[in-house]
C-alpha cells in the first residue's frame, strides 16, 4: 500500500514523504537563476491557492476520487480537520481499509484484519502527513526550509523549483508554474518498506476553484517505470464532520462513506 499512501499524501496536498517510510532527498544539479526570490515565490503560490487568510481559516476537507495503477482502480474518501486529524477509508486492491489519525495516535484496519494501533515510528510519518497546513506556510517558526533552487523547463513552460526541507529531513523538489504559481510537477525521494531508497515523480493538472480555494483534481505519478493517476471527484471544505471519525470506534468499521 506504500505507493499507493504515497500518491494519496500528495494529491491530498499532504507532506512529501510516505505516511509509513522515512524520507529523504538528494539536491539535484545548479538550476537557472531565477528572477524572484524564495520568499516571494512562495507568496504568489499561497495567493495563487486563495490566500493566507482563506488557506488558514479552512477547517476541514472531505475529498473522494480513485486511485489507478494498471488497470486496477481503487476509491478512497479523506477526512481532514485542523490541526492535525486524518481518516481515509476505501478500498486497495480489492480489500477495504481504514487508516484513523487522532491527532496523537493512529489506527489501521486492511482486510478482515480488526483495527489496531498503528506503530509509533509509522504515527509519526501518519502525523506528519495529517498536519493541515502545507509546511511551506509559516515554514521557519515550524522547523522547515524552503529553498529556491532556480528555474526549470516542465513540458515546455518556465517552473521556479523549490526544495522543500521538513524539520524532520525529508525534502522534496517542487516545481510552481512561472504564470500560475501554482504546482506543475514534484519529485520525492523516499525509503520503500525493504528500506531501498525510490524516487517518485508526479505530476498535477485539473486545477479548480472550491470555497475559494484552489486544489488539484489530477495528478500522475511514475516510480520504477511503472505509471498511476489520482482523479479527484468531489472536495468539500469546511463540511460537518462527525468528530467521531477521528476515534478508534468508528474507525472498527471498514465499510465505505456514502
Amino acid at each position: 500500500m506504500q505507493r499507493w499512501i504515497l500518491a494519496m499524501a500528495l494529491a491530498l496536498g499532504g507532506a512529501a514523504a510516505c505516511d509509513d517510510n522515512n524520507g529523504g532527498g538528494d539536491k539535484p544539479g545548479a538550476a537557472p537563476q531565477a528572477d524572484l526570490t524564495a520568499e516571494q515565490v512562495v507568496a504568489k503560490h499561497v495567493a495563487a491557492l486563495g490566500g493566507l487568510d482563506k488557506l488558514k481559516a479552512s477547517k476541514s476537507l472531505v475529498i473522494r476520487g480513485e486511485y489507478q495503477e494498471g488497470s486496477a482502480v481503487d476509491t478512497f474518501v479523506a477526512y481532514r480537520a485542523r490541526p492535525n486529524k486524518l481518516r481515509k477509508e476505501g478500498t486497495h486492491e480489492g480489500k477495504a481499509f481504514v487508516k484513523v489519525f487522532d491527532g496523537d495516535k493512529g489506527w489501521l484496519a486492511e482486510g478482515d484484519k480488526p483495527m489496531g494501533p498503528i506503530p509509533a515510528e509509522h504515527a509519526a510519518k501518519l502525523k506528519q502527513y495529517a498536519d493541515f497546513d502545507d509546511p511551506i506556510i509559516d515554514a521557519a517558526t515550524r522547523g522547515h526550509k524552503v529553498e529556491l533552487v532556480g528555474t526549470a523547463d516542465v513540458k515546455g513552460s518556465k517552473a521556479y523549483q523549490l526544495e522543500v526541507t521538513l524539520a524532520n529531513g525529508d525534502v522534496e523538489q517542487r516545481y510552481l508554474d512561472a504564470t500560475t504559481f501554482l504546482d506543475v510537477k514534484r519529485t520525492v525521494t523516499f525509503k520503500d518498506k525493504e528500506g531501498v531508497q525510490k524516487t517518485k515523480n508526479i505530476t498535477f493538472s485539473d486545477w479548480r476553484e472550491v470555497g475559494g480555494l484552489k486544489f488539484n483534481f489530477a495528478s500522475e505519478g511514475e516510480i520504477d517505470g511503472k505509471t498511476s493517476k489520482v482523479t479527484i471527484q468531489s472536495i468539500e471544505v469546511d463540511g460537518a464532520i462527525d468528530p467521531a471519525k477521528f476515534t478508534a470506534q468508528l474507525a472498527d468499521t471498514v465499510a465505505m462513506a456514502h
